[in-house]
């Protein structure tokens, strides 16, 4: 026979709808369950009771089944519609054959004959309890777990990106390269790897809130991009149009420094708010575009880092954002190959 202390280490952690139409009995009833349960909803009807099952989740429903309104049985049924895995436990003072029957085939996990007798609601609880506590503690680890491979998708899919980037960039540099005249390639090069070199003692760095907001930003865009892939929700383009606007916007407030970036994420917020074409590349093209706005994004978070505690002020410092600034100028000359700049690398 069940204890006190046995229900306890399953129940406490239950939620739980009682309906009884009887208000002494329900009120009585409520401080008698009230020890082993962690929260108690009351009702006094079926459909009352049905209302607060739509808008809360409960572990466990204890209902009597003679009840005006709607009575115990439609109450579980309509429950059953909307979770067959629903834990309940019926009272009723009648033990009637034909009505257990009845009870058992509407898929109850309990029944509580009437008058209430201890013992005989320890015993009815404690199953229930234990199954209700197991299937809660099952859900948890599920979305723990789901959390978890949510999680670790994206830490894949920015390593992956990470990968993408250093791609794109070694083709890029190869591209520059080949289409320099011989006698320009080392010279190109040596500008291009050139030693970082502050220009005077002007100390230009990127302030903290600045560094917050477009970090936060650069984080959204990819995120972005991906649900729309998954959806084909209109909003999730309007955001990163309005995202890139807002941080070519923060990287003007440091010019001359910034500019080239500034220029270039202007130019491609501009393509994007135009919509069908971005729209239709992205149709077809989602892969690509995914690979392409990851490496843009990762160098920019990079450059955020980097230019918080050094200063911008550098002799080379338009070198270096050169390898972003083509790959942005890359996605706009998908998009638009028209509005590719003249003198622009073209890469496809």
């Amino acid at each position: 026979m069940a204890t006190f202390k046995d229900l306890q280490k399953f129940s406490l952690r239950l939620n739980v709808l009682y309906v009884e139409d009887n208000d002494s009995v329900r009120e009585e009833t409520a401080k008698v369950f009230k020890p082993f349960f962690a929260h108690i909803d009351l009702a006094n009807n079926g459909k009352a009771g049905l209302d607060s099952y739509n808008n809360t989740h409960y572990d466990i429903v204890i209902t009597d089944i003679n009840m005006p309104v709607m009575n115990g049985i439609e109450m579980i049924e309509r429950i059953r519609e909307i979770n067959p895995e629903q834990k309940i436990i019926a009272i009723s003072a009648h033990d009637e054959p034909v009505i257990l029957m009845n009870l058992m085939r509407k898929g109850i996990s309990s029944f509580i004959l009437k008058p209430l007798n201890l013992n005989d609601m320890l015993t009815a609880l404690y199953p229930v309890c234990r199954d209700a506590d197991a299937q809660k503690e099952n859900i948890a680890l599920f979305e723990t777990l789901q959390e978890e491979r949510k999680q670790l998708k994206t830490v894949v899919r920015m390593l992956t990106s990470h990968l993408h980037t250093v791609a794109i960039k070694n083709e890029q540099l190869g591209d520059l390269y080949a289409q320099t005249k011989p006698e320009e390639r080392s010279r190109l090069l040596e500008e291009y790897f050139a030693k970082d070199e502050d220009q005077g003692d002007e100390k230009v760095v990127l302030i903290q809130d600045d560094c917050e907001e477009i970090t936060d930003l650069l984080n959204e865009i990819p995120e972005e991009l991906s649900l729309y892939v998954e959806n084909k929700q209109i909003e999730h383009i309007h955001r990163i149009r309005d995202d890139m606007m807002k941080i070519s916007a923060i990287l003007f407030h440091y010019s001359p420094f910034l500019d080239p970036l500034a220029e270039k994420l202007g130019a491609l917020a501009h393509v994007i708010a135009e919509e069908n074409d971005f729209i239709a590349l992205l149709n077809e093209k989602a892969d690509l575009l995914l690979r392409l706005f990851d490496a843009v994004c990762i160098d920019l978070r990079l450059y955020v880092k980097r230019f918080s505690t050094e200063s911008m002020a550098m002799k080379n410092i338009h070198h270096i954002h050169q390898p972003t600034s083509l790959s942005i100028q890359q996605i706009i000359g998908l998009i638009h190959p028209d509005k590719a700049e003249s003198g622009d690398i073209e890469f496809f």
